[in-house]
């Protein structure tokens, strides 16, 4: 829904821009087109304006290091695959500590993970 509404407003945002454009060049410069012609380089220099606050924004989190404390990724459970084939497998600690994995299908189609040698990676 966020970026939904990013773009819906992004959009709005330009064709407004685009408009006062089109009454800016279809007139005279003279104290009629003054008011467009200061909406619109009002709105460029708020659109610059919120652009270089949200780039310095996102500097300051990560020169804090907390780009990844923000939000705790999602749990993504570990029962079917992407093609909702059933996994069987070892605990995910155990493969997550194992050197070497083979995964391979059995004869009904399940994902069958195995740890061949023990140890770290």
């Amino acid at each position: 829904m966020r970026n939904f509404l990013h773009y819906l407003v992004s959009v709005l945002l330009w064709i407004l821009f685009g408009y006062y454009w089109y009454v800016v060049v279809e007139r005279q410069i003279g104290r009629d087109s003054l008011q467009p012609l200061l909406i619109l380089v009002g709105l460029t220099v708020l659109g610059l304006s919120i652009t270089l606050w949200w780039i310095a924004h996102n500097k300051r989190i990560a020169a804090r290091g907390k780009r990844n404390t923000l939000m705790p990724p999602p749990d993504e459970p570990f029962t079917f695959d992407n093609l909702n084939r059933p996994i069987i497998a070892p605990d995910i600690v155990l493969l997550k500590a194992a050197a070497e994995i083979t995964v391979a299908l059995d004869y009904q189609g399940d994902k069958v993970y195995t740890i061949d040698r023990e140890g770290g990676a």
